[in-house]
């Protein structure tokens, strides 16, 4: 993951939760003052209310003074109201009451305005609260979601470190295990060749022994050096390398599912190349040779390795069976094994690899089986 885009993606998000959390500030700011306005509001209609009921008795008391002194107009009208509004609304009591009757009513009248005024605000508040509310809700919703969105990215970013850090751990694992397979295979190598030294120079004394014997005997017996193909001893490497034609693919398939050369996955080089087959399908010889080895090894597992002369080897690892011993002459297009997935191998194929030495083979390099064989 692309550290500009992840260090891009957080800002961008932290932004959002800023924006959010300003908007709910803001909401709770406005909340609290409108809940502070609703509380006056109500002490102003309880206070209205209490005046209302003031000048209310104060009106009656007026009546009842006027009804002692013989006015029985106004005590008729107020028994006749269903409420004090009725009573106010009375035009046949405003036209009898005095100047000083008129300013207690109005005053009572304004008084009763203020009160519907204070009871309008007073609904009104209650609603925007409502609203504030809900809108808090809302954003405090957003808000959350945000968190939400925020944890599981970084906890997604943790989990691809977490899993980045155990894919480089692998990856330097299967290095390490590449190296000492390619030691190991290199040592069996050498092995191999140095073996075949000795035996060659045992049957080199062995053979100039059995001349000096002839020679001093009168009637002594021709020397048999007949190769055995079940014992240890390798020829010697012939001086000339084959010619490209008369190589040959080492498998029925001709699917490269790796190849040769520095593998950026790897970290590493690899030795050769990988050939899918199925379990099983033949291994070929990929040129005429000898068999200097034909046995196991922990990493390559089932394994071959011809000389074909001029310290040119080929290498067949992972087979799952072996049809050839070491010291065995083989041919271009022989079966010498079957397909496996022995060793350090994660499927059955074929590892084929070609090692190019300046003495004998035992202390080559290796090189691109491409450049010998052909799919």
């Amino acid at each position: 993951m692309d550290k500009a885009n992840t260090e891009a993606e957080i800002e961008a998000l932290d932004v959002q939760l800023t924006s959010v959390q300003e908007k709910i500030d803001a909401t709770n700011a406005e909340l609290q003052k409108t809940e502070e306005a609703l509380e006056q509001t109500k002490k102003d209609l309880e206070t209205a209310k209490e005046k209302e009921k003031k000048q209310y008795e104060t009106l009656k008391i007026r009546i009842k003074v006027m009804y002692e002194k013989g006015d029985t107009g106004y005590l008729d009208i107020l028994f006749a109201a269903k409420d004090i509004a009725s009573f106010l609304n009375s035009t046949e009591y405003i036209s009898k009451i005095s100047d000083y009757d008129n300013n207690l009513l109005q005053s009572l009248q304004d008084t009763r305005k203020q009160i519907e005024t204070l009871e309008k605000q007073l609904e009104e508040e209650v609603a925007r609260i409502q609203t504030l509310k809900a809108e808090l809700e809302a954003q405090q919703s957003e808000l959350q979601g945000l968190l939400d969105e925020k944890a599981a990215y970084i906890q997604s970013l943790n989990q691809s470190i977490a899993h980045t850090e155990e894919y480089i751990k692998e990856i330097e694992q299967n290095i390490a295990d590449e190296e000492r397979a390619l030691a190991e295979i290199e040592e069996q190598i050498r092995a191999a060749a140095e073996q075949a030294a000795r035996e060659q120079a045992a049957r080199e004394q062995a053979e100039r022994e059995a001349a000096a014997a002839q020679q001093n005997s009168s009637s002594g017996s021709e020397s048999d050096d007949t190769y055995d193909s079940g014992s240890s001893y390798v020829p010697s490497i012939p001086d000339s390398k084959p010619a490209y034609g008369s190589w040959v693919w080492p498998s029925d398939t001709y699917l490269l599912t790796d190849t040769f050369g520095y593998q950026e996955w790897r970290g590493g080089v690899h030795n050769g190349i990988d050939i899918g087959a199925s379990y099983g399908d033949p291994i070929y010889a990929a040129a005429s040779g000898t068999v200097w080895i034909a046995g196991w090894s922990d990493s390559a597992g089932n394994w071959v390795v011809i000389n074909h002369g001029g310290g040119v080897l080929s290498v067949y690892m992972h087979a799952s069976a072996l049809y050839v011993s070491s010291g065995q002459y083989v041919s271009a297009g022989q079966t010498i094994a079957a397909v496996g997935n022995t060793g350090y191998s994660f499927g059955a194929h074929l590892h084929f690899g070609i090692m190019v030495g300046s003495s004998g083979g035992y202390d080559g390099y290796w090189v691109d089986p491409l450049g010998y064989v052909s799919p």
